[in-house]
């Protein structure tokens, strides 16, 4: 990676726990001050961090649309190849079930309890979007491969931080 390209990320990240005057990112980046305002200016010129009336830089609206972009990916092509592999491994039908963030309630409450085991897949804002769905022998099967296949579908969706 470039260093330029390292130093703007890294006030990125700075800014994402709070916001920091031109000396506090130095200081934190360990550079001059004049390479960090030479960052911040074309990351201000690109609306991905804005400046308060207080000289501190905090990020701005041009995150939010790309994050936006990680909620449009559809979530059925991002799960198919895991999908398979899960198959691949089990030798059973595994599906993705798709619906609103209370998936995995409606799906108990609807009476398929005992004949499914579902682990839930979460979006880039970590809302449940889909849950990845297998018969339930009943026998104590071990599902682990399950839960870790809707683990891997939530990071690929743009969510690694929270386990399924």
């Amino acid at each position: 990676m470039s260093q330029s390209l390292g130093r703007g990320l890294s006030i990125l990240i700075e800014l994402g726990d709070r916001p920091h005057n031109l000396d506090e990112l130095a200081a934190k980046l360990g550079v001059h001050k004049t390479t960090v305002l030479r960052l911040l200016r074309t990351l201000e010129a690109e609306r991905f961090v804005r400046r308060d009336e207080h000289h501190r830089f905090h990020l701005a609206g041009r995150l939010s649309a790309l994050a936006e972009t990680l909620d449009r990916r559809d979530v059925r092509d991002v799960a198919a190849p895991h999908l398979d592999r899960l198959r691949e491994a089990t030798g059973r039908t595994a599906h993705l079930v798709t619906g609103p963030p209370a998936l995995l309630g409606e799906l108990d409450r609807a009476g398929a309890s005992g004949h499914y085991a579902a682990a839930p897949v979460r979006d880039a804002s970590g809302r449940v979007v889909a849950a990845v769905t297998a018969p339930d022998p009943g026998d104590g099967t071990d599902l682990s491969d399950l839960a870790a296949t809707a683990r891997a579908i939530s990071a690929d969706c743009g969510h690694p931080d929270r386990p399924a």
